[in-house]
């Protein structure tokens, strides 16, 4: 096992590859066939945002981004919180996969359902997606621009929101950089919330059964290595189905580091501190060049 440190941030970031050698191999392939045989598929929430602040206290995700928003009535602020607290210790635990899945389904119907029951507008996402308490990693802007510079495809596949997403890209000046699948909302004509498109996408869904409904789904059959980007322990299963693709993936592991030697057995490299994009734009510069 290689193990590294390196500052990000002004925090002490540790590199971990549990398996150096199948590492390497996969890297040599990946540099071997060039950009335009690779495409990154990357999580959003905490992996492309950062996970804490420099006030020391969580960072939104694009679900907290609605929670926190002014512009919902305080009782649903009360009720989406209680669902956290709730439902994310179970999320992070170490019950059986198909308790914890169950669980997973529960909370993001209810938070859905009370997005539409405190009458969420399409006027209030811009708002919402400005917040400032979502915030990318030093290092995404740049990243992004290189996979554009070198033709390498992202598909960012989220089980947040599409539209806090597609909408927050915008603000930023990165419209159209990347392909979004995750959690689409529907309203109606007059701009309320009425529902969600599609399969549910919650954190241990994420396969590659959703990229096959989105139009990308051909680019991704085609493009057959994969630098895979998650935080979550299920984010690994962004690439299932991907059978004939060759996956190099890396994983943020942002709290409770005591879930290292799992992280270790899913991702090919872990990443440990909450750091920026630096590492992960160096290994793509050693790939694409």
């Amino acid at each position: 096992m290689a193990e590294n440190t390196a500052a990000s941030n002004g925090r002490e970031v540790k590199v971990v590859i549990g398996n150096q050698a199948a590492f390497d191999e996969k890297v040599a392939k990946l540099k071997k066939d060039g950009a335009k045989n690779l495409q990154v598929i990357a999580d959003f929430d905490y992996t492309l945002t950062r996970f804490r602040l420099d006030d020391g206290k969580r960072s939104a995700s694009t679900h907290a981004a609605i929670e926190m928003s002014k512009l919902m009535s305080e009782q649903f602020a009360t009720e989406t919180r209680a669902n956290f607290e709730h439902y994310y210790p179970i999320e992070v635990s170490d019950i059986p996969h198909e308790d914890k899945e169950k669980a997973m389904i529960e909370w993001w119907t209810k938070s859905h359902e009370l997005m539409i029951k405190h009458d969420l507008r399409r006027e209030y996402l811009e708002d919402m997606a400005g917040s400032d308490r979502l915030v990318l990693r030093d290092g995404v802007k740049e990243f992004l621009q290189s996979l554009k510079d070198k033709g390498v495809p992202i598909h960012i596949f989220s089980a947040g929101l599409y539209d806090i997403i597609h909408v927050y890209l915008r603000l930023h000046g990165l419209e159209g950089m990347a392909h979004v699948v995750s959690n689409m909302m529907t309203f109606d004509d007059e701009g309320k919330l009425t529902g969600f498109k599609g399969e549910l996408i919650h954190t241990l869904n994420k396969n590659s059964k959703a990229l096959r409904d989105s139009p990308e789904w051909q680019q991704v059959q085609e493009r057959t290595n994969v630098l895979l980007l998650g935080d979550n322990a299920g984010d690994i299963g962004m690439a299932k189905g991907l059978d004939r693709h060759t996956v190099l993936s890396v994983g943020f592991l942002n709290d409770r580091e005591e879930r290292l030697e799992l992280y270790k057995q899913r991702y090919d490299v872990v990443l440990l501190g909450d750091g920026d994009m630096t590492y992960v734009r160096n290994l793509l510069a050693d790939i694409v060049g």
